[in-house]
């Protein structure tokens, strides 16, 4: 076995190793995005707005806001008394409650507008900024500063304020203080920054070092590398299984424990969403380890594989510039996806740097196993598939026929739905002597329902020798 597969053991931890890496690497480039991409993190919470559950809990929370800072009711009197100085007291109040239930369908409403959910954004956008400015000691705040990261919401209330039509008593009243939602305290700030660097760091540590662990385990298994490239594949399966377990496990875990239950449909949802590209990242690995399944079968050591491998021959082989410039454009097209982002744009390199090697070695050994390759081996393949059809069509059954239903006289039914033989059957059941005439006439029609394939060599011959003997 030491022979016949060497380096095993090693080949067996190494797979295990990059499973485990594969799995840091998948949540740690989820933390990382959402952590230290600003255009991401806007995305994400323009995506959280536009959810009904978490529409219902922000524009809660504008109103109350609202109503916390702005006397709806004073300002209703103020305007009344210019009309009707009697008026004033006695509807300021029941207006007030009756305009805080329209201002909560109001602010569900606002919440759908394009301004809105924009200033929404922008709010999300200019917290992330800071702290991306706090975590890398830029900006304003850092580690030694006495301030705190906080997301703004003042200019949401406001928008929501003008749809009720207070607009401008929020503008005079609410002060800057008012809507701002504390995310990092000065305190914690030395913490978040080691964290979110460590994070930062080991999103691309992992990834390298995980394929750098299947690129080795695939050099150390001479003779039996399609095997590491099947036990590859699962390992990143199983990789990104448990991540998306986890995201499950965690989802439903982690918000009843965090959030109220009158919050927890909108937490549910903000979790789905937050996590939405944890799943896309971990889809990512199983597609990745399907196109390793494939490559393992191609190489593997099997009759099919090899008819697979023959038939590659010829490109690589014949046409090596055209085939390698074909996979020189699906590379480039696959760095230009990654372009965006310098760590996933160096991922990416890697990946193109070990398939291209892959491949060349590939050609090399296809080569050497089929230095004559053509397609004339596909076109044997095609004419004895052709072959088999026509002789399978050729053998299908010829003389069944289908029972007669409610035969009549006169339409070839015999009386009482019993189906008369036909002509030619009957003639050659008659059994009176026969002319000389009389018996070419039957060899004939014999010879005719042995060319129509109705009847076999055995039955003509025996039908002949009855017919010869005139018994």
């Amino acid at each position: 076995m030491t022979k016949e597969r060497p380096h095993l053991g090693w080949v067996r931890f190494i797979t295990i190793l990059a499973g485990f890496f594969t799995v840091l690497a998948i949540l740690s480039t989820w933390v990382d995005r959402q952590v230290f991409d600003t255009q991401e993190w806007g995305d994400t919470s323009l995506k959280l707005l536009q959810n009904p559950e978490i529409q219902q809990q922000v524009a809660t929370y504008a109103v109350d806001e609202l109503y916390a800072n702005v006397d709806v009711q004073g300002e209703l009197a103020k305007g009344l008394d210019e009309l009707n100085s009697n008026l004033g007291d006695t509807l300021a109040g029941p207006l007030a409650g009756a305009a805080r239930q329209g201002a909560d369908n109001l602010a569900l409403r606002a919440l759908e507008n394009d301004k809105v959910q924009s200033a929404w954004q922008s709010a999300n956008i200019a917290a992330h900024q800071t702290l991306i400015d706090v975590i890398e000691d830029k900006g304003e705040f850092t580690s030694t500063s006495e301030g705190q990261v906080e997301l703004k919401l003042k200019p949401l209330i406001i928008e929501i304020a003008d749809q009720v039509g207070l607009g401008d008593q929020a503008r005079d009243k609410i002060p800057d203080s008012v809507g701002n939602v504390k995310i990092v305290e000065s305190k914690e700030l030395s913490q978040v920054q080691t964290v979110a660097q460590l994070i930062h760091g080991l999103a691309l540590v992992s990834g390298l070092l995980a394929l750098v662990l299947i690129a080795l385990a695939v050099w150390l298994s001479p003779g039996y590398r399609w095997l590491t490239l099947f036990w590859l594949s699962v390992a990143l399966i199983l990789a990104a299984l448990i991540v998306l377990v986890l995201r499950s496990v965690a989802g439903n875990v982690l918000v009843p424990e965090l959030a109220d239950p009158d919050i927890q449909p909108a937490a549910h949802a903000a979790w789905d969403i937050a996590t939405e590209l944890l799943k896309s990242v971990a889809w990512g690995v199983i597609w990745l380890a399907v196109v390793l399944l494939v490559v393992a079968w191609v190489i593997a050591p099997t009759k099919p594989s090899g008819k697979v491998r023959e038939f590659l021959a010829v490109p690589f082989g014949q046409y090596p510039a055209a085939t390698f410039s074909l996979l020189g454009l699906a590379a480039f097209i696959f760095l230009i996806m990654g372009a965006g982002d310098g760590r996933e744009f160096l991922i990416r390199l890697v990946i193109v740097l070990m398939a291209g090697a892959g491949f060349w070695f590939f050609r090399r050994q296809i080569m050497l196993e089929f230095p004559d390759a053509d397609y004339s081996g596909l076109r044997e393949f095609g004419e004895r598939t052709r072959d088999k059809a026509k002789n399978a069509w050729a053998g299908r059954p010829k003389n069944i026929q289908m029972p007669k239903l409610g035969g009549k006289d006169g339409d070839g039914g015999a009386p009482g739905g019993a189906s008369q033989p036909e002509a030619e059957t009957a003639v050659l059941g008659s059994t009176p002597a026969a002319s000389e005439e009389s018996r070419l006439d039957q060899l004939e029609k014999l010879g005719k329902l042995k060319d129509a394939g109705i009847l076999d060599d055995e039955e003509f011959a025996a039908e002949k020798k009855r017919i010869l003997g005139g018994d």
